[in-house]
Order: C-alpha cells, then structure tokens, then sequence
C-alpha cells in the first residue's frame, strides 16, 4: 500500500487547467472518465480545451499514472488544493475504471472540511455502481484549511470550508455513515480506510461496524494513522483485532516536516492526543521502573 500525489507525476498548473475545464460548459462530457481511460489504454489525447503541448503532456501523465497501477500495489491518491482536486478525482476515478474490475487497487482522497464532500461522495460512489468498478476511499479531515481560506479571500469566491470544527467533525461522521453502509452490503466492492487521529471519529467508526455486522478482520475497513501520531490509538485498535495501517513519510528533514505540521493542524485532536500518549508512556515508565504487575 502506497500513497501517490498526482502533482508528482502530472504539472499542477496542468491540473488547474482541466479542473477549470470541467467547470465550463461541456467540459464534463468531453473530459469524461471513458475518454480519460481510452487515454490510458493507448488513444492520443486530443481535447478542444487544452492546446497541443497541453494534450501531450496530459497523454505522458496519463500513461505514468496507469504505469504506477501495474505493479499490484494499492495505491491511495492524495487529494490537494481544491483548484486541482476535480482533475485528481477525475484521473482517480479512470484509474478505478481501468483496475478496480475485480479489487480496489486505486484509492482516492476525500476531504471532509469541503462543504460539498458528503455529496461529491454520493456522486462518486454511484457512478462506480453504474460503470461496474470498486470503490476504494480513503476518508480525512483535510489539510489545507489556512491556505484554502486564503485563496478564498485573494480570489474573492465563497470559503469551500465549513465554518468551523464541530462542522467538519459532523461532515465526517455523515460521510463515514454513509461508507459503512455501502461496504455492509458489499465490503468486496466498496473499502475504506478510517484516516484519522480524532479517538471520537475511531470509536464511531468502531460502534458502527458492530451495528452493521462488518467484520473487524474481513479487510474491508481499515483504520489509518501517522507512524508516531497517536500510536496508543492504533496499538488498542490493532490488539483488538482490527486492520491498521500506519503512514510512513520518507525524505529530507525539510520536505516531510512541513507535511507533519499539516497532519497536526488538520486535526486539533492530534496534540491532544500528543500529550495523552506521553501521559501513557510516562505512566508505562514508572510501573516498569517500580517493577508493578
């Protein structure tokens, strides 16, 4: 299991572009996942938005992407800046419809903070079911909330966020109600992983699992968290038999820090969680020390 930014592998401003032009009028049916996949498997991108070197480079992006799912490995992609996000969940969502026929091995991101999640993911589920692929989703918060208010106000638009905490919390509980639901009824078609540091969003997670009857163990849940984050989370939930899957991020001091302090704004529960897991680890010391049962 990995974790892919599409940025890596395709320019962000070209992301910007097609995002834009799916909001145009006709954009969605040309830029429309059977014409993405028919990209993927070989046909020349040829889209009236883009210009000639545009429509190359998409073609050259589009074949790394396919390339990464070929190597049998889930992958999990990232959402980003909400000026990107409809070409990532487009370019997902073709990955899905190339390799998710028997399994989800491509996964992609939803951001709970967005007002217009809940319904994105409705929409999204559903053309899965219509179009005959898995559904793999990983589910967060979000972790651009300083800057995506930023952009808001320079560019004049409405604020994509809910206004505040408690809001987003009850966009994720709704969220992930409605993803429990669709893997209670078929956990081989659609998957989850629970990615969060919040122990109120994993304990609901949990309590619903046993009203739906999903199995803790069947692989179609998954909880997620940092390596070093939260950690007495992910220890009780793993001894309590169920799947955990630990985010390793891997580089230069100076490219991965700026991702961890994202992780910890993304969820104010993360230094809460910070400080009651060095109370569990002090408290761990003394017995071990004082030599207690």
């Amino acid at each position: 299991m990995m974790q892919l930014k599409v940025t890596a592998l395709m320019s962000a401003r070209l992301c910007r572009t097609v995002s834009l032009r799916l909001g145009e009028p006709g954009g969605m049916l040309e830029l429309s996942t059977d014409r993405v996949m028919a990209v993927m498997g070989g046909e020349e991108a040829n889209f009236s938005g883009l210009s000639p070197a545009e429509n190359q480079h998409l073609q050259a992006s589009l074949l790394r992407l396919d390339g990464v799912t070929q190597a049998g490995v889930r992958v999990l992609v990232d959402a980003e800046y909400t000026y990107v996000n409809p070409a990532l969940t487009l370019v997902t969502l073709a990955l899905m419809g190339r390799w998710n026929r028997a399994q989800p091995w491509v996964w992609n991101t939803y951001q709970c903070y967005l007002q217009d999640c809940l319904a994105r993911l409705g929409a999204d589920a559903a053309l899965a079911e219509r179009q005959g692929f898995c559904f793999g989703v990983k589910l967060v918060r979000g972790a651009y909330l300083e800057q995506e208010r930023r952009l808001a106000r320079e560019g004049g638009y409405p604020d994509p966020l809910h206004p505040t905490w408690e809001a987003t919390n009850h966009s994720y509980q709704h969220c992930l109600d409605l993803l429990l639901e669709l893997v209670s009824r078929d956990g081989q078609r659609c998957q989850l992983i629970v990615a969060s540091h919040n122990e109120t969003s994993v304990s609901h997670a949990v309590r619903r699992m046993e009203e739906l009857g999903i199995a803790k163990d069947g692989g179609a849940v998954c909880f997620g968290q940092l390596l070093g984050m939260c950690d007495h989370v992910s220890l009780a939930l793993g001894q309590a038999g169920y799947a955990i899957y630990k985010s390793i991020p891997y580089g230069a001091v100076e490219d991965v820090l700026p991702y961890l302090v994202r992780r910890a704004q993304e969820n104010q529960s993360v230094l809460q969680g910070i400080r009651k897991e060095r109370d569990l680890l002090r408290r761990e010391l003394w017995r071990r020390l004082l030599r207690r049962p």
